[in-house]
């Protein structure tokens, strides 16, 4: 598999109802918006990779603190045009790695770099922050 590089479009804190007290961990969901940044993500032999994503997070959200990404989970598909791409998503170690399916989350799907992008993927992730 080749791993194809992530572009961090925007990071959003997700806030609730039962956001946790200021004691024990320091627990934050974040939406992150990634795409291919114009790459090609051929279904079934590609990933696409955030390397380093609770940097990459840090960095966008700018708070003096460490995010170490510890779950992950799809929020919205791909979309260009009335092409939805869907996908399965992992953390390896610091990476967070995206593999593109179509809505049934288990058939190849291909992001085409020439597309245009009128929404990103947007990927849940939930963080410990230090």
């Amino acid at each position: 598999m080749t791993a194809i590089a992530a572009s961090l479009r925007d990071v959003t804190i997700v806030q609730g109802p039962f956001d946790q007290a200021p004691a024990g961990t320091d627990y934050r969901v974040v939406a992150a918006y990634i795409d291919s940044n114009g790459v090609t993500v051929t279904g079934g032999s590609d990933t696409l990779d955030l390397a380093t994503a609770g940097a990459a997070i840090a960095g966008f959200i700018r708070d003096g603190k460490t995010y170490t990404p510890r779950s992950v989970s799809l929020l919205q598909p791909y979309r260009s045009g009335s092409s939805n791409v869907f996908g399965t998503v992992a953390m390896t170690s610091t990476t967070l790695r995206l593999t593109p399916t179509t809505s049934d989350f288990s058939t190849a799907a291909t992001v085409t770099g020439s597309a245009v992008v009128d929404a990103p993927f947007g990927i849940h992730v939930g963080c410990v922050v230090t």
